[in-house]
């Protein structure tokens, strides 16, 4: 196997026949404030149905967040699980078996990773942030407040948005 460029002549026109497999791609993705930029590990099954292969897989790599409050950042492991028909005759919805009877997972992986990456993480699903004032981290040091604010430039637009009552 080169890559994630699979031979799969043995398993087509075999409907019930199966066979396991593993490959590693160079990722490079970047949504948001995650990012992915080593190694994914793939593990799959290519099973033989009618319709062509049907590749049932898991894609794990190295993550890099950004929390979307508070700026902390911090390494995981992001791992998808997904299912992919490659189809001797596919549609637009369907991946194709090649002319040569291999089929390419690289797309596919690059793809379930991307959609797995989320693009405003958290480092906790609390995290109450920065303070926007002085931009203390709230998580660890709560703000005790910043006084009389009337003498800030920015004070008199403080007007425009205070209705009459």
């Amino acid at each position: 196997m080169d890559g994630l460029l699979i031979n799969v002549g043995d398993l087509v026109g075999h409907p019930g026949v199966h066979r396991d497999i593993s490959g590693r791609m160079h990722v490079k993705l970047k949504v948001g404030e995650s990012r992915v930029d080593d190694v994914a590990t793939v593990t799959a099954r290519l099973e033989s149905i009618p319709d062509g292969i049907l590749v049932t897989a898991t894609a794990a790599s190295p993550a890099h967040h950004e929390c979307a409050r508070c700026l902390i950042e911090w390494d995981d492991e992001l791992e998808v699980a997904f299912t992919e028909l490659f189809a001797q005759n596919p549609s637009e919805d369907l991946s194709p078996i090649s002319h040569d009877a291999t089929i390419d997972l690289g797309q596919v992986v690059h793809d379930e990773l991307s959609l797995a990456l989320p693009a405003d993480p958290l480092c906790k699903p609390g995290c109450l942030g920065l303070c926007p004032t002085c931009g203390a981290d709230l998580n660890t040091d709560p703000c005790a407040g910043h006084g009389d604010e009337s003498a800030s430039p920015f004070a008199a637009l403080k007007q425009l948005f205070q209705t009459e009552s």
